[in-house]
Protein backbone atom coordinates (compact mmCIF):
# COMPACT_ATOMS: atom_id res chain seq x y z
CA UNK A 1 0.00 0.00 0.00
CA UNK A 2 1.32 3.72 -0.70
CA UNK A 3 1.81 5.88 1.88
CA UNK A 4 0.46 9.38 1.36
CA UNK A 5 0.39 11.66 3.93
CA UNK A 6 -2.75 13.11 2.27
CA UNK A 7 -4.97 10.41 2.12
CA UNK A 8 -6.76 8.89 5.17
CA UNK A 9 -6.42 5.58 5.77
CA UNK A 10 -8.88 3.61 8.38
CA UNK A 11 -6.98 1.85 11.11
CA UNK A 12 -7.50 0.07 14.20
CA UNK A 13 -7.11 2.36 16.78
CA UNK A 14 -5.92 -0.51 19.15
CA UNK A 15 -3.02 -1.46 16.77
CA UNK A 16 -1.69 2.27 17.58
CA UNK A 17 1.44 2.24 19.89
CA UNK A 18 2.80 5.32 22.14
CA UNK A 19 7.05 5.92 21.67
CA UNK A 20 7.62 6.54 25.40
CA UNK A 21 8.43 10.33 26.42
CA UNK A 22 7.86 11.05 22.92
CA UNK A 23 5.16 13.32 23.39
CA UNK A 24 6.12 16.43 25.80
CA UNK A 25 2.81 17.45 25.91
CA UNK A 26 2.15 18.23 29.98
CA UNK A 27 -1.76 19.46 29.92
CA UNK A 28 -3.60 17.21 27.51
CA UNK A 29 -7.14 19.24 28.12
CA UNK A 30 -10.65 17.95 29.12
CA UNK A 31 -10.25 14.42 27.72
CA UNK A 32 -14.18 13.58 28.92
CA UNK A 33 -15.30 16.44 26.77
CA UNK A 34 -13.59 15.66 23.83
CA UNK A 35 -14.68 11.89 24.18
CA UNK A 36 -18.05 12.90 23.95
CA UNK A 37 -17.61 15.32 21.29
CA UNK A 38 -16.25 12.01 19.47
CA UNK A 39 -19.21 10.23 20.67
CA UNK A 40 -22.06 12.65 18.69
CA UNK A 41 -19.84 13.89 15.37
CA UNK A 42 -17.03 11.18 14.92
CA UNK A 43 -13.61 11.81 14.71
CA UNK A 44 -13.59 15.27 12.58
CA UNK A 45 -9.77 15.20 12.03
CA UNK A 46 -7.73 11.94 11.56
CA UNK A 47 -4.82 11.44 13.40
CA UNK A 48 -0.66 10.92 12.08
CA UNK A 49 0.87 7.94 12.30
CA UNK A 50 4.03 5.75 10.71
CA UNK A 51 3.21 2.12 9.93
CA UNK A 52 5.83 -0.25 11.04
CA UNK A 53 6.06 -4.50 10.76
CA UNK A 54 6.37 -6.36 14.13
CA UNK A 55 9.76 -8.50 14.08
CA UNK A 56 8.15 -11.07 15.58
CA UNK A 57 4.75 -11.73 13.95
CA UNK A 58 4.73 -9.74 10.71
CA UNK A 59 1.66 -7.32 12.20
CA UNK A 60 1.13 -3.85 10.75
CA UNK A 61 1.24 -1.39 13.89
CA UNK A 62 1.20 2.12 14.21
CA UNK A 63 3.42 4.90 15.94
CA UNK A 64 1.57 7.96 16.72
CA UNK A 65 2.83 11.29 15.81
CA UNK A 66 0.27 13.25 16.00
CA UNK A 67 -3.36 13.16 17.99
CA UNK A 68 -2.72 11.65 21.08
CA UNK A 69 -5.09 13.79 22.81
CA UNK A 70 -7.96 12.34 20.46
CA UNK A 71 -6.18 8.95 21.08
CA UNK A 72 -6.82 9.09 25.02
CA UNK A 73 -10.35 10.14 24.11
CA UNK A 74 -10.63 6.85 21.87
CA UNK A 75 -9.29 4.60 23.93
CA UNK A 76 -11.70 5.92 26.51
CA UNK A 77 -14.74 5.76 24.63
CA UNK A 78 -13.35 2.01 23.43
CA UNK A 79 -12.95 1.24 27.29
CA UNK A 80 -16.81 2.46 27.99
CA UNK A 81 -18.17 0.16 25.80
CA UNK A 82 -18.22 2.34 22.44
CA UNK A 83 -17.93 0.02 19.50
CA UNK A 84 -15.25 1.93 17.13
CA UNK A 85 -13.43 -0.39 15.08
CA UNK A 86 -11.33 2.00 12.82
CA UNK A 87 -10.59 5.58 12.97
CA UNK A 88 -9.38 7.46 10.17
CA UNK A 89 -5.46 8.22 9.90
CA UNK A 90 -3.13 9.77 7.70
CA UNK A 91 0.23 8.32 7.14
CA UNK A 92 3.77 9.53 7.08
CA UNK A 93 5.87 8.31 4.10
CA UNK A 94 9.35 7.63 6.64
CA UNK A 95 10.64 4.72 8.33
CA UNK A 96 10.59 5.05 12.17
CA UNK A 97 13.67 3.23 12.34
CA UNK A 98 15.58 5.48 10.05
CA UNK A 99 14.47 8.38 12.14
CA UNK A 100 16.61 10.67 14.66
CA UNK A 101 15.04 11.54 18.07
CA UNK A 102 15.21 15.43 16.56
CA UNK A 103 13.42 14.19 14.08
CA UNK A 104 10.80 12.93 15.85
CA UNK A 105 10.33 15.96 17.91
CA UNK A 106 10.04 18.42 14.96
CA UNK A 107 7.26 15.67 13.70
CA UNK A 108 5.12 15.91 16.75
CA UNK A 109 5.80 19.49 17.22
CA UNK A 110 5.15 20.57 13.25
CA UNK A 111 1.69 18.06 12.67
CA UNK A 112 0.55 19.47 16.07
CA UNK A 113 -2.85 19.84 15.06
CA UNK A 114 -4.83 19.71 18.03
CA UNK A 115 -4.52 21.85 21.26
CA UNK A 116 -1.64 24.11 20.89
CA UNK A 117 1.43 23.51 23.25
CA UNK A 118 2.07 26.34 26.24
CA UNK A 119 5.19 27.48 26.46
CA UNK A 120 6.13 24.87 29.47
CA UNK A 121 5.25 22.24 26.64
CA UNK A 122 7.40 24.10 24.04
CA UNK A 123 10.24 24.28 26.33
CA UNK A 124 10.23 20.92 27.00
CA UNK A 125 10.36 19.59 23.19
CA UNK A 126 13.38 22.74 22.78
CA UNK A 127 15.20 21.00 25.60
CA UNK A 128 15.06 17.30 24.17
CA UNK A 129 16.18 18.98 20.75
CA UNK A 130 19.11 20.86 22.44
CA UNK A 131 19.90 17.01 24.12
CA UNK A 132 20.06 16.10 20.56
CA UNK A 133 23.34 18.56 19.98
CA UNK A 134 21.40 21.29 18.40
CA UNK A 135 21.41 24.83 18.86
CA UNK A 136 18.93 27.04 19.30
CA UNK A 137 19.13 28.68 15.93
CA UNK A 138 19.69 25.14 14.55
CA UNK A 139 16.42 24.07 16.61
CA UNK A 140 14.83 27.54 15.83
CA UNK A 141 15.40 26.75 11.83
CA UNK A 142 13.59 23.05 11.46
CA UNK A 143 10.74 24.63 13.84
CA UNK A 144 9.90 27.58 12.02
CA UNK A 145 10.47 30.19 14.29
CA UNK A 146 12.46 33.62 15.48
CA UNK A 147 15.68 31.82 17.81
CA UNK A 148 14.61 34.29 20.29
CA UNK A 149 11.54 32.14 20.76
CA UNK A 150 13.90 29.72 21.52
CA UNK A 151 15.45 30.93 24.32
CA UNK A 152 12.20 32.22 25.39
CA UNK A 153 10.78 28.80 26.10
CA UNK A 154 14.06 27.17 27.65
CA UNK A 155 13.81 29.89 30.09
CA UNK A 156 10.31 28.83 31.17
CA UNK A 157 12.07 25.57 31.82
CA UNK A 158 13.81 27.27 35.08
CA UNK A 159 10.59 29.27 35.96
CA UNK A 160 9.14 29.01 39.80
CA UNK A 161 7.58 25.37 40.11
CA UNK A 162 4.40 27.57 41.21
CA UNK A 163 4.33 29.77 37.63
CA UNK A 164 5.60 26.62 35.56
CA UNK A 165 2.40 24.74 36.63
CA UNK A 166 0.16 27.90 36.37
CA UNK A 167 1.38 28.07 32.85
CA UNK A 168 0.69 23.90 32.75
CA UNK A 169 -2.57 24.17 33.86
CA UNK A 170 -3.47 27.35 31.48
CA UNK A 171 -4.10 29.47 34.51
CA UNK A 172 -1.84 32.51 32.75
CA UNK A 173 0.08 32.44 29.40
CA UNK A 174 3.80 32.56 29.07
CA UNK A 175 3.85 35.94 27.20
CA UNK A 176 2.16 37.76 30.12
CA UNK A 177 4.64 35.57 32.65
CA UNK A 178 7.58 37.45 30.68
CA UNK A 179 5.85 40.99 30.96
CA UNK A 180 5.46 40.69 34.43
CA UNK A 181 9.40 39.56 34.75
CA UNK A 182 10.85 41.74 32.14
CA UNK A 183 8.74 45.12 34.00
CA UNK A 184 10.15 44.04 37.58
CA UNK A 185 13.64 42.79 36.40
CA UNK A 186 14.00 46.83 35.26
CA UNK A 187 11.82 48.12 38.30
CA UNK A 188 13.38 46.08 41.52
CA UNK A 189 16.84 44.92 40.84
CA UNK A 190 17.89 41.92 42.37
CA UNK A 191 15.08 40.87 43.69
CA UNK A 192 12.82 41.20 40.80
CA UNK A 193 12.44 37.20 40.27
CA UNK A 194 10.51 36.68 43.99
CA UNK A 195 8.80 40.10 43.74
CA UNK A 196 6.90 39.37 40.15
CA UNK A 197 6.18 35.64 41.37
CA UNK A 198 4.34 36.55 44.91
CA UNK A 199 2.54 39.65 42.55
CA UNK A 200 1.36 36.58 39.98
CA UNK A 201 0.32 34.19 42.71
CA UNK A 202 -1.71 37.05 44.74
CA UNK A 203 -3.62 37.77 41.20
CA UNK A 204 -4.24 33.58 40.96
CA UNK A 205 -6.13 33.85 44.20
CA UNK A 206 -7.61 36.80 43.83
CA UNK A 207 -8.69 35.77 39.91
CA UNK A 208 -9.77 32.36 41.84
CA UNK A 209 -11.94 34.32 44.18
CA UNK A 210 -13.67 35.97 41.47
CA UNK A 211 -13.91 32.79 39.49
CA UNK A 212 -16.34 31.35 42.40
CA UNK A 213 -18.78 34.28 42.33
CA UNK A 214 -18.90 34.14 38.49
CA UNK A 215 -18.59 30.33 37.28
CA UNK A 216 -15.91 31.74 34.83
CA UNK A 217 -12.30 29.65 34.68
CA UNK A 218 -9.93 31.23 36.66
CA UNK A 219 -7.21 33.00 34.29
CA UNK A 220 -4.54 35.83 34.77
CA UNK A 221 -4.36 38.79 33.23
CA UNK A 222 -1.77 40.85 33.84
CA UNK A 223 -2.82 44.38 33.16
CA UNK A 224 -0.71 47.29 32.54
CA UNK A 225 -1.30 48.86 36.17
CA UNK A 226 -0.36 45.48 37.16
CA UNK A 227 3.13 46.10 35.50
CA UNK A 228 3.85 49.84 36.46
CA UNK A 229 1.59 50.55 39.23
CA UNK A 230 -1.56 52.37 39.23
CA UNK A 231 -1.98 56.24 38.45
CA UNK A 232 -4.90 57.22 37.66
CA UNK A 233 -3.96 58.67 33.65
CA UNK A 234 -2.35 55.48 32.63
CA UNK A 235 -3.04 55.90 29.22
CA UNK A 236 -2.53 59.74 29.20
CA UNK A 237 1.04 58.64 30.32
CA UNK A 238 1.71 55.96 27.77
CA UNK A 239 0.37 58.28 24.99
CA UNK A 240 2.91 60.97 26.13
CA UNK A 241 5.87 58.76 26.22
CA UNK A 242 5.14 57.82 22.31
CA UNK A 243 5.02 62.20 21.70
CA UNK A 244 7.87 62.68 23.95
CA UNK A 245 10.05 59.68 22.50
CA UNK A 246 9.58 61.73 19.00
CA UNK A 247 11.05 64.77 20.76
CA UNK A 248 14.45 63.28 22.03
CA UNK A 249 14.81 61.37 19.05
CA UNK A 250 14.40 64.63 17.39
CA UNK A 251 16.99 66.30 20.11
CA UNK A 252 19.24 63.67 19.56
CA UNK A 253 19.55 63.83 15.65
CA UNK A 254 19.86 68.15 16.68
CA UNK A 255 22.40 67.64 18.75
CA UNK A 256 24.59 64.97 18.21
CA UNK A 257 27.45 63.58 21.28
CA UNK A 258 24.65 64.50 23.43
CA UNK A 259 23.71 61.59 26.14
CA UNK A 260 20.11 61.36 26.42
CA UNK A 261 18.83 58.50 28.68
CA UNK A 262 15.53 57.88 29.52
CA UNK A 263 13.93 55.90 32.31
CA UNK A 264 10.42 55.25 32.05
CA UNK A 265 10.63 53.48 35.38
CA UNK A 266 11.69 56.23 37.22
CA UNK A 267 9.82 58.92 35.09
CA UNK A 268 6.61 56.96 35.96
CA UNK A 269 7.25 56.83 39.62
CA UNK A 270 8.19 60.23 40.36
CA UNK A 271 4.75 60.87 38.23
CA UNK A 272 3.14 58.34 40.78
CA UNK A 273 4.65 59.83 43.86
CA UNK A 274 4.24 63.52 43.22
CA UNK A 275 0.74 63.90 43.24
CA UNK A 276 1.07 67.76 41.73
CA UNK A 277 3.63 67.00 39.15
CA UNK A 278 1.76 66.82 35.60
CA UNK A 279 3.06 65.20 32.65
CA UNK A 280 4.17 68.37 31.20
CA UNK A 281 5.95 69.05 33.90
CA UNK A 282 7.77 65.83 34.10
CA UNK A 283 8.59 66.22 30.55
CA UNK A 284 9.80 69.63 30.98
CA UNK A 285 11.99 68.71 33.67
CA UNK A 286 13.65 66.33 31.67
CA UNK A 287 14.30 68.48 28.58
CA UNK A 288 15.55 71.36 30.04
CA UNK A 289 18.24 69.00 31.65
CA UNK A 290 19.06 67.68 28.26
CA UNK A 291 19.09 70.97 26.92
CA UNK A 292 21.67 71.91 29.92
CA UNK A 293 24.02 69.34 27.97
CA UNK A 294 23.69 70.69 24.69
Amino acid sequence: MKKNSTKVYDIDPRKIDIIKNFNKRVDFGDIDELAAQIKEQGLLEPITVIPYETEDTKETRYFLMNGERRYRALMKLIENGEEISTVGAHFLDMKKDELTDADLYVQQYMRNEGKRFNDVEFGYVCQALKNQGLSNSEIAKKLGKNPGVITYALQSLDYDPRIKEMIEKGEIGGTEVRRMYTAYRKKYGDEWEEKANEAILAMKVNQAEKADKTDKPAKVSIKSNDLYGDVKDTKTFYAGMKIFKQYVDFFRRSNPGVSVKLNIFEMFDNLSKNSEMTLRDLFDKAFTEYKQQA
